[in-house]
């Protein structure tokens, strides 16, 4: 838990990402956002991309508003054995999204 301070996060933005949704986001989950990746990659790409990130800046979160509910087979997954998930709808503890059902929001 991330009480007394903001989480650092890398941000994973699509080329048509909504801002206003971004910034919700990042306020409610107090991210300092260390890192932005701006990408249309694949997503098995944009995944390994955002892993990658989250390692080389010691992020505790990775920030994909675009993303909504992951699927069971979703290269998605993957991000959370480095760091929390967080979409635009729940966010995936890390290790969570790869062994249990995701966290849902209040």
């Amino acid at each position: 838990m991330y009480l007394g301070r903001a989480r650092r996060a890398v941000a994973l933005l699509h080329s048509n990402h909504d801002p206003a949704a971004y910034e919700l986001l990042t306020r409610k989950h107090r991210l300092k956002i260390v890192y932005t990746v701006h990408t249309d990659a694949a997503a098995l790409l944009a995944a390994l991309i955002a892993v990658q990130h989250a390692f080389d800046h010691l992020a505790d979160a990775v920030i994909i508003p675009h993303l909504g509910t992951l699927e069971p087979d979703t290269p998605w997954r993957v991000v959370t054995a480095a760091a929390d998930l967080i979409t635009g709808t729940q966010e995936y503890p890390v290790w969570s999204a790869l062994a249990t059902p995701p966290r849902r929001e209040q």
